[in-house]
């Protein structure tokens, strides 16, 4: 009997240690829970919460500079984190061709801004919107320029600070993969233009992704996106750019296929520095040597918008002809497209090196 019972309260103890330890897993995720059952009640939808930051604005302006200091910190924007959520749930993403900064925080609400309103300046700040999405938080910075963003976190806050790129950079690039989107480009045997453009740049980007100069490098696009002709040479402009660099594939008039073959590059007529047909001749020239391609020259090419609106020296490289048989097969090879890279890449280092 003294056993039956001993093995009955044995069993009891192990059931309820099996209790414990499923509750132990299973509660961490209760307050998750509970916050998107009262998310869930909440209408949600973007709105803009520019008028919050304008009105702190002026609130802080009446404070004393100890009492901005302290609150600020020295920084430009000021954001909240809610009990459990951390820095490392903030993650921010940097448009920089649209001049958007997108901060995602996961862990808050539709009525994160109610409880946690934004603190700070709005300079160079358009709009600010926010939405929310089974708790994560998306905050929408709009700018009216091209700033990089420094985060920063010190206790429960995030602090936001919009730099220029020149005082992080010796020089600023800015590269164009052509068309994108419902804009192909040239389309020859099933193949797009917008694409073999788009893998030639991701080949450059490689490249100065590990190059060891100072060198900021900003894509206007690096996915089938189609950014409008004022974004791409915009983004070269706002950022002051040393060069701007747009990748293109040719083909011809008639569109039908052809023998005409060879790389050319386009520059800005209308630059009276000479800046951009210098950078452009060094961009053919590099490829025709990595390439072993025929010349088709450098040439005017002013009634091009992202040439003749362009403020920074500009080439647009036209690497090969889609309308040839041969060329095609070249510009869908891997390899070859490493070579049309790095010869653009030898190019931009060699302007920058003159500098």
């Amino acid at each position: 009997m003294e056993e039956k019972v001993t093995g009955a309260f044995t069993a009891i103890i192990l059931v309820v240690a099996i209790m414990i330890s499923c509750l132990l897993i299973y509660v961490p995720n209760m307050h998750i829970i509970a916050l998107k059952f009262e998310d869930s009640k909440l209408t949600g939808g973007r709105v803009s919460v520019m008028d919050m930051l304008t009105n702190s604005e002026d609130v802080l302006q009446e404070e004393s500079r100890a009492t901005r200091d302290s609150l600020l910190k020295g920084h430009q924007i000021r954001l909240s984190l809610p009990q459990n959520v951390t820095a490392a749930s903030v993650s921010i993403n940097n448009k920089f061709v649209d001049r958007d900064i997108q901060i995602s925080i996961k862990g808050i609400g539709k009525d994160y801004f109610t409880n946690y309103p934004i603190l700070g300046k709005s300079d160079n700040i358009e709009d600010v919107t926010y939405d929310s999405e089974d708790l994560v938080g998306v905050i929408d910075i709009m700018l009216d320029d091209v700033f990089e963003v420094s985060m920063s976190s010190e206790g429960g806050y995030i602090y936001l600070d919009f730099v220029d790129p020149h005082e992080i950079y010796d020089y600023i690039v800015v590269v164009d993969a052509g068309h994108g989107g419902n804009v192909p480009g040239a389309t020859k045997m099933g193949v797009s233009e917008k694409d073999i453009n788009l893998d030639i740049v991701l080949e450059l980007k490689k490249l100065f992704d590990r190059c060891d100069k100072n060198i900021g490098v900003y894509y206007t696009r690096v996915d089938d996106s189609n950014p409008s002709f004022e974004n791409r040479v915009g983004l070269a402009n706002d950022t002051d750019a040393d060069l701007f660099l747009s990748v293109h594939n040719n083909s011809t008039a008639s569109g039908r296929m052809s023998s005409i073959n060879g790389t050319e590059v386009m520059y800005e007529g209308g630059d009276s520095s000479g800046k951009s047909k210098e950078f452009a001749s060094l961009c053919l020239n590099n490829l025709l040597a990595q390439l072993d391609c025929k010349s088709k020259g450098v040439i005017v090419g002013d009634e091009v918008y992202i040439i003749r609106e362009s403020k920074s020296p500009v080439a647009l490289v036209e690497v090969g002809f889609m309308t040839n048989v041969k060329e095609l097969e070249n510009l869908q090879d891997r390899n070859y497209q490493q070579k049309a890279a790095k010869a653009m890449y030898n190019a931009v280092l060699q302007y920058i090196g003159k500098i």
